[in-house]
């Protein structure tokens, strides 16, 4: 099968099933500093088997010839920050989104973080791709249940694994499981981002408060040192109490002061604070 890939590192585990059983006509993807898994690994295998890399959005045209002068039989989207535009009158178009949430719950952007930041249970859907933003009918779906030991990237893992599993049975078997898609009836709100002071590490809060900021959003957690905003790529926390807020041992880290003690952080500055 002739594919179109969609996506970042998250679901890496699918882009390598389609280049080892199928053919990748090229892959779209795209780069933000606040998400812990990048286009790093990707961009670099598609390289070492000579897939054209794109980061710029796709336009209806490009979709139209994909399906019309080069026989691509799907596009399959994997965390991928663009919604595509479906050309008019395309009946040979399959689309196939994955999605981290139990849709309808949990359209977003960040669905995984706001499920924690909701105390809820998450997951993996699969659906077809459709006008309505993650709104096409549901082909597989997986549920993932957080616990007092999970963090983000413990969920980003399990979604990754489920998925891999999942795509190879739902290509297996498309035509029978495409026309056995299931509608998503029930419409739910947009999860927006997640509001800046929930990410924000300050000195009144406690180390435990720091660390369970950092297990729900990860490196989207920002902190201000010396007037500078930087996202935080890694925390440890300690009870030495520090001399001042802010000791900068390099940088790329740093010593923060809290409440009860202090947070050894790794930083990467902001370009602008969002």
């Amino acid at each position: 099968m002739k594919v179109v890939y969609f996506g970042s590192d998250v679901f890496l585990s699918c882009f390598e099933y389609f280049v080892e059983k199928h053919q990748v006509l090229a892959l779209y993807t795209y780069h933000n500093d606040e998400d812990y898994f990048t286009e790093y690994a990707i961009v670099r295998r598609a390289g070492e088997l000579g897939i054209p890399v794109h980061y710029e959005a796709i336009s209806p045209e490009e979709i139209r010839r994909y399906f019309t002068e080069e026989d691509c039989e799907l596009f399959f989207i994997a965390e991928y920050d663009r919604i595509l535009t479906l050309p008019e009158e395309l009946p040979a178009f399959r689309g196939i989104n994955t999605h981290s949430s139990l849709l309808p719950q949990g359209r977003s952007y960040y669905p995984i973080e706001g499920a924690m930041e909701r105390e809820l249970s998450t997951g993996v859907t699969m659906h077809k791709v459709a006008q309505r933003l993650d709104g096409g009918d549901v082909l597989a779906q997986h549920t993932i249940d957080i616990t007092a030991d999970t963090d983000s990237i413990d969920v980003y893992l399990q979604s990754a694994a489920w998925a891999r599993a999942t795509v190879e049975e739902l290509l297996e078997h498309l035509d029978d499981r495409w026309a056995a898609g299931r509608p998503q009836a029930e419409k739910q709100p947009y999860w927006k981002r997640p509001a800046s002071e929930l990410l924000t590490l300050h000195p009144e809060m406690s180390r435990a408060e720091a660390l369970a900021i950092f297990r729900k959003y990860n490196s989207m957690t920002q902190v201000e040192l010396g007037g500078a905003w930087f996202y935080v790529t890694a925390v440890e926390a300690g009870t030495a109490p520090l001399p001042c807020e802010v000791q900068r041992l390099s940088p790329t880290r740093a010593l923060y002061r809290v409440r009860d003690g202090h947070l050894r952080l790794h930083i990467h500055p902001m370009e602008v604070r969002t």
